[in-house]
C-alpha cells in the first residue's frame, strides 16, 4: 500500500514538471493582420504627443512603440504628474475596487471647474471618456492620459478647453487590469501582456450598467449622475475577423437615441468623424458583420445592442455616446493611434459647435419628459433588430478561405494578406419588436425598496406616498415562463416570458414610492420597469419571487378540485380542451395540465405572476 502511494505522488509530479515545462518553453502566439495602414507606421499624432512631452510624462506604451503596456501604479503616478504640471489638471478618487484599488477620475478644465456645479456654471460641454473596462482591451489608457498632457501641458490641443471639460477615467477595471499575462488575448497582436476582461469578482462591467451590481460601475454611476455629460466615449478593442479596417465605431442613431439628439449623430457628428478619420490614413467602418443576407450573398449588418452595454446605457440617458472598437489583430501601435486619432476628432466635431450638441440633449430630454401621460403621444421603443433596408456599400475585407486542419480533421477558415472589395449593401436600420407608451409615472410597492434604490442610483427622481392608494391600475401578467439554463453575469435571467398588459385594483401602502416620469431619465426608467425591455429588472431576475406559485399540495387533493371546476365551467372545459389538442407538450405533462386549472382557482394568490409595479396615468392621491 505504501509503495503504490509513493508511486502514485511520484507520477503526479513528474506529470506535474512536464506540463509546467511545456507551459515555460511554449511562447505566446501572435496573431496578426494581413494588412496594416500604410499610415500607420510613422502613426503621426502619436509622434508628435511624445515629441512635445516632457520625459517624465512619457507612458511605457510610447516608450516601446506600444508592445508593452505598464501595471496600473503607472496611471495613478502619471495622473498625478499631470496635476503636478498643470493647474487645470485635477485627479480624484471616485471608488475602490474589491481588492482595494482607487478608481480616478481625471477632470480637465480651463476654467478649474473641478466640480459639476462649477462646470455647469461655464457652459461648456463636459465631454467623459473611459477606457479598459475591458483591461486586455487597453490602448485607450496611454491614449487618454497622452490626450490630458496635450491639452493642459505642451498645450497642443489647448484650444479644446476653451470649449469643453472633460471627465476622463484611464482605467475602469481596475483589479481586472493587475492580472497580468501574455495569454489573455489569444485573438490580440500585443501588448506582449495585458489585465483581464472580466473583474476580480469575475464580472464583466460593460453588461452590468442596468443592474449595477459591482463596486466600479456604482462608482461610474456616481460619477456619471453628478456630471451629466453631454457626450461619452468608450475605448475598446474588438474582435472576431480580420479586415482592412483598423477602427470600427457604434452609436446608438436610430430609434435607440432620441432626437433630436439622434439628428445630431446622424447629420453632424459621424459624418465628420468617417472624413477626419480617413483623411488621416485610417480605414474606419461601423462595428457589426458580414454574414449571409437572405439571396446568400453576402451583406453587412450592425449589431443591435441594449443599455446592459456602455454606449446603449448612455443613450438612454439622451446622450451620444462613441463605442471605439479598434482591431485586435492589427499591431498596437495602430491600435494606440486608431484610439487617439478618434477621441481627438470627435473632441474636434464637438468644439466646432458645442452649443449645437448641447441644446440637441437637452432638447431630447425636454421631449421625452413631456410624453409623461400623454396617450396621444408616440410609443418609446424599447427593443428591436436588424432591418432588412439597406444601402449600397463597398466592405472592405480582406480575402479567406478554407484549409483541411490536422487538428480539427476538418476545413478551418483562415484570411490571407490580400484585399477583398467587396460591392454589397448595409443593414444599419432598426425594426422595432417592443415599445411601451409612457405613463405619468410609475408606483412601486413599499416592499420592493430594492427596486427603489436601484433606481435612485441610477439617479432617478423618486418619492414617498404618505399615505395608502388602492384602486384599478395598469400592470402586466406574467405567464409561460423560462429561464435560462446557466447563470450570466452572476444572474439567472429571464429567457422567455409572456407579458400580457391587465388593469387590476392594486393596493400602494404608505411609504411606496412614486416614479414621475417628467424628468430627464425617462427612458432610462421604462428601460428598467417595462417588462418587454431586454434589459428590464424583471429579466434581469430582480423580480423572480413574482413568477413562482404559491404553495403546492398533492395531487390527490388539487385532482379533486380541478374535476369540480371543469364540471362547473363548460367555458373553462372548453378552453383546456383546446390547449390540450393544440399544445403536445402540455398535453403530456400532467403537473401542467394540473397546475393550469389550480392557477384559475381561488387557492392561487391572486398577485402570483403579476408585476407588483403600477403604470399610473393619472395621479389623484
Amino acid at each position: 500500500m505504501f509503495r503504490y502511494r509513493l508511486s502514485r505522488r511520484v507520477s503526479f509530479f513528474l506529470a506535474l514538471l512536464l506540463v509546467v515545462g511545456f507551459s515555460l518553453a511554449q511562447e505566446p502566439i501572435g496573431p496578426h493582420s494581413g494588412i496594416e495602414p500604410p499610415a500607420a507606421k510613422a502613426a503621426a499624432s502619436l509622434a508628435e504627443s511624445t515629441k512635445a512631452s516632457p520625459p517624465d510624462l512619457i507612458t511605457t506604451g510610447e516608450k516601446t512603440g506600444f508592445e508593452e503596456t505598464a501595471p496600473y501604479a503607472e496611471t495613478l503616478e502619471i495622473a498625478r504628474r499631470l496635476e503636478r504640471a498643470s493647474r487645470l489638471v485635477h485627479v480624484e478618487t471616485i471608488g475602490t475596487s474589491p481588492e482595494g484599488r482607487p478608481l480616478i477620475a481625471i477632470i480637465v478644465s480651463k476654467d478649474r471647474a473641478f466640480t459639476p456645479q462649477a462646470a455647469a456654471r461655464t457652459g461648456k460641454a463636459i465631454v467623459f471618456i473611459q477606457s479598459g473596462i475591458h483591461s486586455g482591451e487597453i490602448e485607450g489608457k496611454d491614449t487618454a492620459l497622452m490626450l490630458v498632457r496635450d491639452m493642459a501641458v505642451t498645450k497642443r490641443f489647448a484650444s479644446f478647453l476653451d470649449q469643453c471639460i472633460f471627465v476622463i477615467i484611464p482605467v475602469f477595471n481596475v483589479d481586472g487590469h493587475e492580472y497580468f499575462s501574455p495569454y489573455h488575448r489569444v485573438q490580440q497582436n500585443g501588448p506582449k501582456s495585458t489585465g483581464l476582461r472580466a473583474t476580480a469578482q469575475r464580472l464583466n462591467l460593460n453588461r452590468d450598467y442596468i443592474k449595477a451590481e459591482t463596486p466600479e460601475m456604482q462608482a461610474w454611476l456616481r460619477k456619471f449622475n453628478a456630471w451629466n455629460p453631454d457626450f461619452h466615449i468608450d475605448n475598446h478593442v474588438t474582435d472576431g475577423a480580420d479586415f482592412q479596417y483598423d477602427v470600427t465605431w457604434d452609436m446608438a442613431r436610430n430609434q435607440d437615441l432620441a432626437e433630436p439628439a439622434r439628428r445630431w449623430v446622424n447629420d453632424q457628428f459621424v459624418p465628420e468623424l468617417n472624413k477626419r478619420m480617413e483623411g488621416d490614413g485610417h480605414m474606419v467602418a461601423p462595428y457589426g458583420a458580414l454574414r449571409a443576407g437572405a439571396n446568400g450573398k453576402r451583406e453587412f449588418y450592425m449589431e443591435v445592442f441594449s443599455p446592459r452595454y456602455s454606449h446603449l446605457y448612455v443613450a438612454v440617458r439622451n446622450r451620444p455616446s462613441l463605442l471605439v472598437e479598434s482591431h485586435s489583430l492589427k499591431n498596437a501601435k495602430t491600435r494606440a493611434w486608431a484610439h487617439f486619432d478618434i477621441m481627438r476628432h470627435s473632441i474636434e466635431i464637438i468644439c466646432h459647435d458645442p452649443e449645437a450638441l448641447r441644446k440637441a440633449v437637452r432638447d431630447a430630454d425636454k421631449e421625452f419628459a413631456a410624453r409623461a401621460g400623454d396617450r396621444n403621444a408616440a410609443p418609446v421603443y424599447l427593443a428591436g433588430r436588424v432591418s432588412d433596408k439597406s444601402r449600397p456599400l463597398v466592405y472592405h475585407s480582406l480575402k479567406n478561405g478554407p484549409f483541411k486542419s490536422e487538428i480539427t480533421g476538418s476545413m478551418v477558415n483562415r484570411y490571407l494578406p490580400e484585399k477583398d472589395d467587396i460591392d454589397t449593401v448595409i443593414h444599419d436600420q432598426i425594426d422595432t419588436t417592443a415599445e411601451a407608451q409612457m405613463p405619468l409615472g410609475y408606483l412601486i410597492p413599499a416592499a420592493y425598496r430594492d427596486i427603489a434604490a436601484l433606481l435612485e442610483l441610477h439617479g432617478v427622481e423618486t418619492h414617498h406616498i404618505l399615505a395608502p392608494v388602492e384602486k384599478e391600475f395598469e400592470t402586466y401578467r406574467f405567464s409561460n415562463t423560462k429561464f435560462a439554463t446557466q447563470s450570466f453575469e452572476g444572474r439567472v435571467m429571464v429567457s422567455t416570458i409572456d407579458v400580457k398588459p391587465v388593469k387590476e385594483k392594486m393596493l400602494f401602502p404608505a411609504g411606496s414610492y412614486w416614479v414621475p416620469m417628467k424628468q430627464s431619465l425617462a427612458r432610462l426608467i421604462q428601460a428598467m420597469l417595462e417588462p418587454a425591455a431586454p434589459d428590464s429588472l424583471i429579466r434581469w431576475g430582480f423580480l423572480n419571487a413574482v413568477l413562482e406559485r404559491g404553495e403546492g399540495a398533492g395531487d390527490y387533493i388539487t385532482e379533486p378540485v380541478a374535476r369540480r371546476m371543469m364540471a362547473d365551467s363548460p367555458e373553462l372545459r372548453k378552453e383546456f380542451e383546446a390547449k390540450v389538442a393544440s399544445d403536445p407538450a402540455f398535453a403530456a405533462d400532467r403537473n401542467a395540465r394540473l397546475q393550469w386549472w389550480m392557477g384559475r382557482s381561488k387557492y392561487e394568490p391572486g398577485d402570483t405572476g403579476r408585476y407588483p409595479i403600477a403604470r399610473v396615468w393619472e395621479k389623484d392621491w
